[in-house]
């Protein structure tokens, strides 16, 4: 849909208000980020793309297509990559050229619409990607709508410091236009936009890029006018920083968690510092409950072109589904996908055939059941029980979800016992087969067999 600056103000004032999906209601979702381009094109056609940098085919109907493949992995929820019409070049929708365009590669309003729709009749949310801090390649001038198109609406050009905050926000990120965020004509403009956005296409909740590049008295105005969950990306592994933004928007990807976590499960760190960094997390942010948790993305090299074993993969999705906190898992991985910096990370799923007997794709199913099976695990209610040179292991839900992952790898094996917290308790082992029961006193000991993660579920 294509809308004039002057009609922008009657139409947002004309809409109707989207069914809001707030933090509360995220909470115990399991988020499946889907990068558009690359899901499906809609036929079966399963030849590699031949230039993971350009578009490759994928559109909204063939995500559609998708919607029963990613919901049998357990996901109810899908995060998009940003759906506006974007600069030569732009597949993965982050160089906007029209805001209120529909990006025509991908397909019309009316498929988007549909995809929204069918993933609603399945209980999926969806989350749509947006970008406030810069627009695409083309010319200032060719912007839509207005003031996109004006100088006035942009930062003078220069070359991003990373050591000075005001250059993060002022500056051109890779050489893309720096919208002027300060200017109230601007602000005025994204707040409406992003509320006509979420409603017209009845998103339920929006995925923020490049926050820190914007001023933070910017972000509670917009996130208030999306009207939905919004979570943020402020890519920067300090906590401190990163908690500096916890009250401009609802949630945060967690990137303080990212790296520990990862350096633990890639036989590179400990499981104590990822430990420490839970609980820091937990003093830091007013609800840690809404972070977004992840172990690769589009951004990031994937998980297994940086440690190449599956099996230490399976322990660290466990980590990411079924700790505190809304996960998030980027797709392909379930495929065993090992694309390394961008954008070889960013493979065209349909070479996979779509494999649901492949083994991460059954792994990632039954780490799902278990969160479902636990009652979402939407709480702040992590416990520590067990914390050794090559494991970890904490429980959920007053002890009613307990899982052990080690770093051992494949072919490790190994024998653990902890305290459970629940005397004479009784857990079905969700990844294997039989019961697992505590004593007396609730000591818990697992078997660990070629390395595979346990996760136990109360019978």
């Amino acid at each position: 849909m294509r809308v004039t600056g002057s009609s922008i103000v009657l139409l947002s004032q004309m809409l109707l208000p989207a069914l809001a999906a707030d933090a509360d209601a995220w909470k115990s979702r399991n988020i499946y980020f889907a990068l558009t381009d690359r899901i499906s094109k809609g036929d079966d056609n399963t030849d590699a793309c031949g230039d993971l940098g350009s578009y490759c085919g994928g559109t909204f109907k063939g995500l559609e297509s998708k919607l029963d493949y990613i919901a049998g992995m357990g996901f109810d929820a899908i995060w998009i990559t940003p759906v506006i019409t974007n600069s030569e070049g732009g597949y993965h929708g982050y160089w906007a050229q029209d805001l209120y365009g529909i990006n025509e590669n991908h397909g019309t309003a009316e498929e988007l619409k549909s995809l929204v729709s069918a993933a609603h009749d399945k209980g999926i949310y969806m989350m749509v990607d947006v970008v406030a801090n810069h627009m695409g390649m083309a010319n200032i001038q060719d912007n839509a709508p207005e003031p996109m198109n004006k100088d006035s609406s942009y930062h003078d050009k220069c070359e991003v410091n990373y050591d000075d905050q005001n250059s993060v926000e002022q500056c051109w990120v890779a050489d893309l236009p720096d919208v002027n965020t300060e200017n109230q004509e601007v602000i005025d403009f994204y707040q409406t936009w992003i509320k006509y956005l979420v409603s017209e296409y009845d998103f339920d909740g929006v995925r923020i890029d490049t926050v820190k590049h914007v001023s933070k008295d910017f972000w509670p105005g917009f996130s208030s006018a999306a009207g939905v969950y919004t979570i943020g990306e402020v890519f920067d592994g300090d906590v401190d920083f990163v908690a500096g933004y916890s009250g401009t928007m609802d949630g945060l990807l967690n990137y303080p968690i990212y790296y520990p976590m990862n350096r633990f499960y890639q036989q590179q760190g400990s499981a104590q510092e990822m430990a420490d960094m839970h609980d820091i997390i937990g003093s830091k942010f007013p609800d840690p409950t809404t972070l977004g948790t992840f172990l690769d993305n589009h951004d990031n090299a994937r998980w297994l072109s940086q440690k190449d074993d599956t099996t230490l993969l399976a322990n660290c999705l466990a980590y990411v589904i079924l700790s505190r906190g809304i996960p998030i898992v980027y797709y392909g991985t379930e495929q065993g996908y090992a694309g390394g910096n961008d954008p070889a990370n960013r493979e065209d799923l349909w070479r996979s055939g779509y494999n649901t007997d492949a083994d991460l794709y059954k792994t990632i199913s039954k780490l799902s059941a278990a969160r479902k099976a636990a009652g979402g695990l939407a709480g702040d209610d992590q416990k520590h029980l067990y914390i050794a040179d090559n494991a970890y292991a904490w429980s959920r839900a007053d002890g009613d979800l307990i899982v052990l992952t080690t770093n051992g790898g494949s072919g490790s094996s190994g024998n653990h016992c902890f305290d459970s917290q629940k005397p004479n308790g009784s857990w079905n082992n969700t990844m294997a087969d039989g019961t697992i029961e505590s004593d007396g006193n609730g000591q818990l000991c697992i078997d660990i067999q070629d390395g595979q993660p346990v996760v136990l579920v109360a019978s």
